[in-house]
C-alpha cells in the first residue's frame, strides 16, 4: 500500500510541476512607448547637431584604418574612426556613460565595432559649456566606406543623430 502511495504522490508532484516549467505564454500586445525616439537626417562632417537634451554632438573627423586582430574575437580588416566632440549646452551636467554610438554601411549594414584598444570612447559627467572628444572604431569593408553614417543617441534624448561620411 506505501508503494502505490509513493507512486501516486511522485505524479502528483510531476503533474504540478509540469505546468511551471512548460513554455511561457505567448507574448502579448504591448503600450505604445512612452516617448517616440527619431533619427535626424544625416548631417556632414563638421556639422553639429543637437540631441534633445542639450548634448550638441559634431563629428569632427573621420580616417579609414586597418585595424588588427589583437585578442580573441577581434578582427582584423578595413575599418573607420570618426572622431565625436560632445558639449554641454544645457543648464545640468550630462553623462556621457549612457551615450551609443554605431555605425551603418551600404544599404544599412550594420558595421561591428574595432578593436577595444582602437578606441577612445568618451565617459563619466559633463559640466555645462565643457566638451569632450572621443575616437570610435568601426570594422567596415573598404568598398563600404564613402557610405558611412553613424549614430550617436543618448538615454536621455527623444532623437539620434547621424552623421555621413
Amino acid at each position: 500500500m506505501s508503494a502505490l502511495l509513493a507512486i501516486t504522490l511522485l505524479s502528483a508532484c510531476s503533474d504540478a510541476s509540469a505546468g511551471a516549467s512548460g513554455p511561457p505564454p505567448p507574448p502579448g500586445i504591448t503600450d505604445a512607448p512612452a516617448e517616440s525616439i527619431s533619427t535626424l537626417p544625416p548631417v556632414p562632417i563638421e556639422q553639429p547637431s543637437p540631441l534633445s537634451n542639450g548634448l550638441e554632438v559634431t563629428a569632427v573627423s573621420t580616417e579609414p584604418l586597418e585595424l588588427v586582430a589583437n585578442g580573441p574575437g577581434e578582427i582584423a580588416g578595413s575599418g573607420v574612426s570618426v572622431t565625436l566632440d560632445f558639449v554641454n549646452k544645457a543648464t545640468t551636467d550630462i553623462s556621457l556613460d549612457t551615450l551609443t554610438v554605431t555605425a551603418y554601411y551600404g544599404d544599412r549594414l550594420p558595421a561591428a565595432p574595432g578593436a577595444a584598444d582602437t578606441a577612445t570612447p568618451v565617459s563619466g559627467s559633463l559640466a555645462p559649456g565643457e566638451h569632450r572628444q572621443g575616437a570610435y572604431v568601426f570594422q567596415i569593408p573598404e568598398d563600404g566606406r564613402d557610405s558611412t553614417i553613424f549614430e550617436v543617441g543618448h538615454t536621455d534624448s527623444q532623437n539620434v543623430i547621424a552623421v555621413s561620411r
